[in-house]
Formats: C-alpha cells, structure tokens, sequence
C-alpha cells in the first residue's frame, strides 16, 4: 500500500511502471505464437535462400552465356568477309569455303558452348555451315524460319531442335539455342542476310538434371518456362505429377503478374515452395520447387519449450521490475529538480502533464531557437556569397582587389589572385520546356548541374558556380597549369557530365569554354566571351562543346551577295512549286549561312523568312484556297528555335504546305523528311554509344527496320552504318588534333568497338593510318 500511494505522487515514475508492466504482459502473451512463427518464418526463407542460390547461380551462367554469345555474334556480323558473304549474288565469285573454315576455327573451336555458326544469303537463299557441309541443309532451321515468317527476332535466344545427321538414312537431332543478327528484310520481310549462331545446351540441361535428380521423389526440382510460355523439357523422361506441377506454377505466375520472388502452390494435398527469378535479355522464367512441410517437425516441440521458458522468465521479471523502475526514474528526479530552479522554462512544469512532458517543452524550445539562428546564419550568408559571385561575373570591373581578397576569405573561395581565370557557360537545351515545369522542379535540376559540373571539374581545377537566373550557369575556374593542358582536361570532364546529366535526368546540357584572363577584373569580359561562343550551339547543335577554336574552324565568312543569291533560287524554287529543288536549295543556303557570324546569321535568316512571308501572301492571292501562314513565320518563334536544324524542319513545314497538292501528301512528305532529319541529329548525339545501329533508331523515331534505311538513304544519300563511320571518323580527327589522348583512348570515346575496323575505316577515308594522320598533323604544326 505504501508503494502504490509513493508511485502515484510521482507521474513519471509511476508510468515508468505501468509501462514496463504492460509490455511484459503484452509479451508474455503473445511470446510462444510470435516465436513460433517466426521460426516458422525462418525455416521458410533459409528453403528460400537455398533456391534462391540455385536460382541465381543458373541464371548468372544463362546471362553470361547470352552476353558472350551476344558479343560474339556482333563481333562476327560487323565482319566485313562475313557481310561480303551475306550479301553475295550469282554474278559474284567468292572463296565461303575458306572464309567458313576460319569462322569453324576462330569461333567454334575458340567457344565449347558454340555448336555451329550459320551465314544466311537471302539473295542465293543458301545458308552456309561450318557444321558438316559448306552449304547446309537443315530442315529444322527451315522450318523454324517459315514459322516466323522467314524474320526470327535479333539477338534473342530460340531453343529448337536442330538436324545433325550427317546422311539422310539416320535422322538425328539436338536440342541447341539460336541465335539471329540481321538489320534489314527485304520486301517479304525475310532476313536481308543474317549470322546465326546454334549453342550447345548440355552445361545447361546437365545441370538442371542433376538439381532434378536430387530428391526427385519430393519434386524439389528446377523448370524453365520460356518467353513463349510454355516449359522448356530438360529431359525426356516428365513424370505425370511434374507435368501438373508445371501447370500450377505457370497458372500462379501469370496470375500473380510477375511480382514478388516467390510463391506457394498445393498439388495433391502437398504444400510446395516455389521460388522464381527472371532471365534478363531472353523472356526466361527459372523456378525452383520446394515441398517444406516436413521442415515442420520441429516446431511442435520448440513451441513447448519457448512457453516454460516464457513463464520462468516473466516471473523473474516482475520480481525485479520495480527495483528498475526506481534505478531509472533516479536520475529525472535530479534533473527535474535543477530544472526547476535554474532553467527560464521552469515553472512551466505546473502546465506539463508529466516530468518527461517538460523536458520535451524545454528542449522543444531551445532547438527551435538554435536551429532557426543557425539557418538563418547559413542562409544569409550563402545568399550573399552567391550575389557576390553573380556581381563579379557580371561587373568584375567594380570588385576592387581589396574587395577580392576580403571576400574570398570570408566565403572561403578557392581563388587566388596571381592565377588566370576561365569561364564556363552551360546554356540548357530545350529551355522552353524547362521553363515550364514547377519551379521547386526547375531550382532542383539547375542545383544539381551545377554540384555534378562542381564535383567533377574540381578533379583538375578550382571552380564556383554561378546560376544567373536565366537559360544557363556560369562556372568560375581556375588551376595551376598550362593552358592548353588545362583547356583539354575541362573539355573531357564536361563531356563526362553532359552524359551523366543526360542519362541519370534526360537533361541536354551545351558547354562553352572561354579564353583565359590574367585578371579577375576581366572575369566579365571572359564570360562575355563564353556567351558568345555559346550562340554557336545554333549551328553546333545540342549537347555540343564550344571553344573559340571552333568558331575560327568555320573557316571565311561568305560573301552576303552569295547568300543573298541563293536566298532568291530558293525562293524561284518555291514560287514554281518545286518541292525537291526548294528543299536542295535550302539545303544550300543554310550551309552557307552557318559560315557566317552570329549576328548576321540571325539577320539573314530573319530576311529569309520575311521574304517568304511575303511570298505566300503573294501567292495566296492567285489561289481558291488560301495556305496557311506557318507559326515559323512569326519572329517570336523563330528566335525560340536553339538549332538551325530545327529552322530547318520549320521552314520547310512551309515549302510543303506551299508546294504540295493536298494536305496528305504534304504531311507525308513533311513526315518522312522530319525523322530523316531525327535520325541525322541523334546520330550526331549519340555517336559514341557502341550499340547505335538501324534496329534502335528505328524504335526511337518510330520507323520500322526495313523500312529506316531506305529513308535515309533517301534523304543523305548514303546508309546508316556508312553515316555512323562518318561522323564517328569526323569526331575522331577532332580529337587527334585538338588532344593528348591515345589512339585506344579516341577509339573508346566516339564509339568504335573494333580497333582493326577502326583502322580499315580511317585508311579508306583518310587514305592514311591515324598514327602517320597525327604524325602529319604534328609536322605541319610544326
């Protein structure tokens, strides 16, 4: 009694009591279920985990396999002997017996798991073998090809069987995986000459049959449905009650929509754990059954042994719980009291309803007081270091050396006096639709371009960033090293992070890099400079770097009488309705144009498309029925567009309106021309990417494969692949003079695959090999 009535004149303490009190009821209470299933929960992932392991081991061996069948199917179709093959006709000669003994030694014996290597000549429809004979006729590949309507996906793997008698009185056959690469199909939809590659299955079934093999009367087995699916058979021997298994587990798949790593099934009456895991790049689904009811065994006797032990345990537990109670409500009684009279909160203990509740109404109060005092400190003083920096790029003339040195030191800038200066700009690409998300969204990817440029410039240099509220960020840098090397490490890690920045945000980021200044009173005049150079990603295009360099690469600035002329030929062109000589023509203009500078660039074509105005007011007073003024002729649009390759496609938007007969063949024409030109400018931006081919341009414009290459082609005048070298080559003479870096490193960076196809591509261009191309290069510098 005298302890109930000391605890109720102490709240804390007597609710240091009841909860201690309550949460041992509450666990004595529940202890033997919660224990008993969660070992039950344990037995239940350690089975888990087990076929996990089985699971990920399969499917890293499934996925190695893929990618180095991949690679090497790649590898053999970018070979040009390979090509010459595929494509051979009657008329031409050519020795496949010797180029198919070399694909039988360099791949098939270099590869255990390779069985074969095909060649398909749509143009002879022969398929060539390094299996028996030279010209192979199996009656399976045929097949498997009419059902896919002679076109079997590229790059995917196809189980089938495959005929390997080596005479047709003993009919013999193996079960392998295809492999198919090709890019173009002709007007059937037949592969325009294909590499197949069969794989052997044995490592894979051989290992299966083993994990199969192993308390198979349990049904503690692996299957593999396929993309199709339907099961893969491993073996031939399929017990009744598998096949049912396969059943269950394909139903509870399907239903289960492809979520979560495992699930349970009953057949007969027996309860089975089955785990799954996806095979990336095929389709593939691997399971692994499990029946666990005999995991259970245990349990019934643990459970026995968890209550005893629960019930000695709360016994004890109340014996000693008040003596705890009192040890740890000691030392609040002490602070509550020193509280009380020292602390300016101290008589708000009246108000509280316990002593914990007034510990958290006074520390609740001084937190906020110190934490808003040292935001607000923060805040301050990183606004004004930021409207510092924003005056001294925009006005470094009024920032006197005092005023430098003071306020470095106090925002801890890493500049120094006596070190040149360099600015960069980042403009971003499509402003406009940055402009028009939410603004928290805005601030926090401007934020982020400028931390990602700041983290990796600093590797080389000193840099601040600068966000001057418009369509770019000025970037102040500054390092202890030549020029020249300085200019090139810059340029390579801009480049890191315009990818970084596209890849990890979709955001197109252009890059201008100024001259050095020996003075930070000259720092505006270097970002002017910047600015400027910046104006040139309009004939650049986005995701460009720019330098000075570039703009004096451009070579004599034309004459305007010469452009003026050929304003007035495309006009002509128009005004007869010629659509394929207006769209030559313009062509013509615009590559004179880009010559120019930027100013006048902006002038002429701001003539051009004055004068069109005028031309369609002119000839809609001679027509019934009116074309309508395209939205290109309004100077506010015009001066929204970023790259002349988007003026382009504006402007000829109005030749097809105007030189068109109906409004069907106009958008058909305007259509076509539009992606040809999409597909010229991703190919100009993502050129360094390795896999860039006709199969995944095609997904991105939406064109389909067969009919991707004609378009171009229609259009450049050349093929896809052909334009890839191109710009590829173009790309890396830019580099070899205008870097240090390694002929390896080059071929790296603007996406050749094949140091040997590197070789032969820039000899036949060039006429010379890159190491005597840089040689000469050096010399003439010299």
């Amino acid at each position: 009694m005298k302890m109930l009535i000391k605890l109720s004149s102490k709240k804390y303490l007597t609710r240091i009591y009841l909860w201690f009190a309550s949460l041992i009821l509450l666990v004595t209470a529940i202890l033997s279920s919660v224990v008993y299933y969660n070992v039950q929960e344990k037995v239940l992932e350690s089975e888990y985990k087990n076929s996990q392991k089985l699971l990920a081991q399969t499917k890293y061996n499934m996925e190695n396999l893929n990618n180095m069948v991949r690679n090497l199917i790649l590898s053999t179709y970018n070979n040009n002997d390979v090509k010459s093959l595929m494509y051979l006709n009657d008329n031409e000669t050519f020795d496949y017996m010797n180029m198919m003994n070399k694909l039988r030694s360099s791949v098939v014996w270099s590869n255990s798991f390779v069985h074969s290597v095909y060649i398909y000549n749509n143009n002879k429809h022969i398929t060539y073998s390094t299996f028996g004979e030279f010209i192979h006729n199996d009656t399976e590949w045929e097949r498997l090809l009419q059902l896919h309507g002679g076109s079997l996906p590229p790059l995917k793997p196809i189980i089938h069987d495959m005929n390997v008698s080596l005479d047709s009185q003993h009919v013999q056959k193996e079960k392998v995986l295809t492999y198919v690469m090709y890019e173009l199909t002709d007007e059937q939809g037949r592969m325009d000459g294909a590499v197949i590659i069969n794989i052997k299955l044995e490592w894979l079934f051989d290992n299966i049959k083993t994990i199969n093999n192993f308390e198979a009367e349990q049904l503690s087995q692996m299957f593999i449905l396929s993309d199709k699916r339907d099961f893969i058979e491993v073996s031939q021997e399929s017990s009744e009650k598998g096949t049912k298994l396969e059943a269950l587990l394909k139903e509870k798949y399907e239903s289960s929509g492809e979520t979560g790593n495992y699930f349970t099934v009953k057949l007969n009456g027996t309860k089975y754990l089955a785990a799954y895991i996806t095979v990336d790049n095929t389709g593939w689904v691997l399971f692994k059954t499990v029946p666990y009811d005999e995991a259970y065994v245990y349990l019934n006797k643990l459970r026995t042994s968890i209550i005893v032990i629960t019930v000695i345990v709360l016994l004890v537990t109340l014996l000693v719980l008040l003596q705890v109670s009192r040890g740890i409500y000691k030392p609040v009684e002490q602070l509550v009291s020193q509280l009380r009279s020292s602390h300016s909160f101290g008589e708000q203990i009246g108000s509280s309803k316990d002593e914990f509740s007034f510990f958290q109404d006074v520390y609740r109060n001084s937190a906020n007081q110190l934490g808003q005092f040292q935001l607000e400190r923060t805040s301050n003083q990183q606004h004004r270091k930021y409207r510092f920096l924003s005056k001294w790029v925009l006005n470094s003339l009024s920032v006197s050396q005092v005023e430098f040195e003071l306020l470095s030191k106090e925002y801890k800038l890493p500049f120094r006096q006596e070190q040149n200066f360099m600015i960069c700009v980042l403009k971003f690409d499509d402003y406009k639709s940055l402009t028009e998300q939410k603004l928290e969204e805005k601030e926090l990817l401007v934020f982020a371009v400028m931390n990602i440029a700041l983290e990796s410039l600093s590797k080389v240099c000193m840099a601040e960033a600068v966000d001057l509220r418009n369509d770019h960020v000025a970037l102040i840098l500054q390092a202890d090293m030549p020029e020249d090397m300085l200019k090139e490490s810059i340029l390579l890690l801009i480049q890191e992070c315009q990818i970084y920045l596209l890849q990890r945000y979709h955001l197109s980021i252009t890059a201008s890099l100024s001259v050095s200044v020996t003075d930070h009173t000259y720092l505006t005049t270097a970002y002017q400079q910047a600015l400027y150079v910046s104006m040139y990603r309009f004939i650049s295009g986005k995701m460009s770097l720019l330098t000075q360099d570039y703009i004096t690469q451009l070579g004599q600035i034309p004459s305007m009488d010469r452009v003026l002329e050929l304003e007035n030929q495309l006009l002509e062109q128009v005004r007869t309705a010629n659509y394929r000589g207006a769209t030559d023509k313009l062509a013509d203009l615009l590559d004179e144009v880009k010559r120019l500078e930027y100013s006048d660039m902006m002038l002429s074509l701001l003539h051009t498309v004055n004068q069109f105005k005028y031309l369609v007011y002119d000839l809609n007073k001679a027509r019934p029925k009116p074309v309508k003024v395209n939205a290109i002729l309004m100077s506010k649009e015009l001066l929204e567009i970023e790259t002349i390759n988007e003026f382009q496609i504006k402007l000829m938007e109005v030749i097809y309106e105007v030189t068109s007969d109906t409004e069907a063949q106009s958008q058909q024409v305007s259509d076509e021309t539009t992606k040809a030109i999409r597909i010229e400018q991703l190919i100009s931006e993502r050129y360094a990417d390795m896999n860039l081919g006709a199969a995944e341009l095609a997904l991105i414009v939406g064109v389909s494969a067969s009919k991707i290459g004609k378009l171009f082609k229609a259009y450049k005048h050349m093929s896809i692949p052909d334009y890839i070298n191109r710009v590829r080559l173009e790309k890396a003479v830019e580099w070899m003079e205008n870097s240090q870096l390694t002929i390896q490193e080059i071929i790296l960076k603007v996406g050749f695959e094949n140091e040997s196809y590197f070789y032969k591509v820039f000899k036949a261009k060039f006429g010379t090999t890159p190491r005597e191309f840089i040689a000469k290069r050096a010399k003439e510098r010299m």
